[in-house]
Parts: structure tokens; C-alpha cells; sequence
């Protein structure tokens, strides 16, 4: 592997796991077998490293993915549960990293980064709130679709970090966690029963 895609790829574990405050470049060197000086030339310092590494998250985020966007002809249904199976795919197993690194960028903003892996999720954001659109109809309540839509993204991520902490406390008080499709099936039921409830636009009094 080329120097630049390994000091990446080892860097982007280590922010993940510790945020950018809490990672090292001398940890990053000694993992990616390279010093100081063969970061700064790929990446000019820790800061242009830390922003390629969420660049990079935000590139994976916004992966094509050929089966939800061909799906627009199906039912809203079936398209929410394409979306949400998509999410899941995309932020677990070898992607939990992805999951990690957003948020530490919650808890602890970095620079202007942050807005790079962001743009990696707005287009989630965007099909989302267009499914949720289609299935309640003319009388949609626009702001209940946006925090709907910011739900299952929110829950995608929470779901995927669990599965990366199957030992911890608050995870085995459910117990085994489901498989990916029955996960995706009931985040986006769930969703379709409370949008039913409260997505609908309110009556003018």
C-alpha cells in the first residue's frame, strides 16, 4: 500500500477510537510505519491530516449505492426500508469507524471538518425526507419529516456503534442484538407508525 493510504487508513481508526485531540501522530507514525516528516510531506501536519481523514468519511458516506437510487419506483415502504438497510451497510462491520469518527465530530467539533463528513449524509437526509414525503401525502407536515428523517439516521448510528460494543452494559440489557435486515425492517416500521401519528399536517383552526 502506497505510504499516503496507509498513514490514512491507520489515521482514520485512531480518530475514530480517540477523536482528533486524543490521537497521537507519534501513534499514527508508528502503526503506519513512517515518522513525522512523511506525514507532514502527505499532509502538511496533523490538522491536514485529521481533515483528509473526514473528507474521506464523507466520500464513503456518499457512496453510490446503485439499489436505492434505482429504487424510486417502488412503494415509499419499500423504498424507507432500502434506505435504512443502505445506512446500516454503510456505518457497520468494517465501516463502524465511520460511525465513531461522527460522533466524536458531535461531541467535539474539529476546525470546519465536520462539515465534510456532514455532506456525506445529506443526501440520506434528502431521500429520506422525499419517501417520508410521498407516503403521508399532500397533507405532510414539514417538520416533523425533517426530525423523522434525522431519527433513523440517528438511530442507524447508534445501532452500529452497539454492534461494535456487544460487552457493554446498556447493550446487553436487550439482549443479542437483531441481524442488519431485521434491524433495518424495524427502524423503518417504527418510523412509518410515529410519522402516521404525527407527520400528518395539522387542521387550521
Amino acid at each position: 500500500m502506497p505510504a499516503r493510504a496507509r498513514i490514512l487508513e491507520v489515521a482514520c481508526g485512531l480518530f475514530a477510537e480517540a477523536g482528533f485531540h486524543g490521537t497521537h501522530l507519534r501513534e499514527i507514525c508508528r502503526r503506519a510505519g513512517t515518522n513525522v516528516a512523511g506525514i507532514c510531506y502527505h499532509f502538511h501536519s496533523k490538522e491536514g491530516l485529521y481533515e483528509a481523514v473526514v473528507m474521506e468519511a464523507g466520500r464513503q458516506l456518499s457512496s453510490n449505492d446503485g439499489d436505492v437510487l434505482a429504487s424510486g419506483r417502488l412503494p415509499p415502504e419499500q423504498r424507507l426500508l432500502k434506505l435504512t438497510e443502505s445506512l446500516l451497510e454503510r456505518l457497520s462491520a468494517g465501516h463502524a469507524w465511520l460511525a465513531k469518527l461522527l460522533i466524536q465530530e458531535l461531541v467535539d467539533p474539529v476546525c470546519t471538518a465536520h462539515n465534510y463528513a456532514a455532506f456525506g449524509l445529506e443526501r440520506d437526509f434528502v431521500l429520506l425526507q422525499a419517501v417520508m414525503r410521498d407516503w403521508l401525502g399532500a397533507k405532510a407536515n414539514g417538520e416533523a419529516i425533517r426530525l423523522h428523517a434525522l431519527s433513523v439516521i440517528g438511530e442507524a448510528m447508534l445501532c452500529c456503534l452497539a454492534g461494535e460494543n456487544l460487552n457493554h452494559a446498556l447493550i446487553q440489557l436487550a439482549g443479542p442484538l437483531p441481524s442488519r435486515a431485521h434491524l433495518a425492517q424495524f427502524l423503518a416500521q417504527r418510523s412509518l407508525a410515529s410519522l402516521k401519528r404525527d407527520g400528518a399536517e395539522p387542521e387550521a383552526p
